[in-house]
């Protein structure tokens, strides 16, 4: 388990939809596997799985409502910035980048005396 400290809790950029919702980018405080499940041209129940290094996350906030939780989208960003899908995880009951870092195996670095 990785530690991170406040400042890779900045976000390296921000998007706002059309609708309002907000993507935050961040970098995250290491490198990490990430496994994607990639679907199959010609049979949409099969999946091959490919583990590649992610630096680099989309993160979107959804916030709670009536009928839903509070959920956290979360996409690795491609050699191109873009969220890819194939990777995206999202997390329910989370509203924050520090919830998001949690799921992710992170936890924050405890301040030195």
């Amino acid at each position: 388990m990785d530690s991170y400290l406040i400042k890779d809790l900045i976000p390296i950029g921000i998007d706002i939809g059309t609708d309002g919702t907000v993507d935050s980018y961040y970098r995250l405080p290491t490198p990490m596997v990430w496994i994607f499940r990639i679907p199959h041209p010609d049979d949409v129940e099969t999946y091959t799985q490919v583990e590649t290094i992610v630096t680099k996350v989309a993160v979107s906030l959804i916030p709670a409502s009536a009928e839903k939780k509070a959920t956290a989208w979360v996409a690795p960003l491609n050699e191109d910035d873009e969220p890819d899908i194939n990777g995206a995880l999202a997390f329910e009951g989370v509203n924050s980048y520090e919830g998001v870092l949690v799921k992710l195996g992170f936890t924050p670095a405890l301040p030195a005396n």
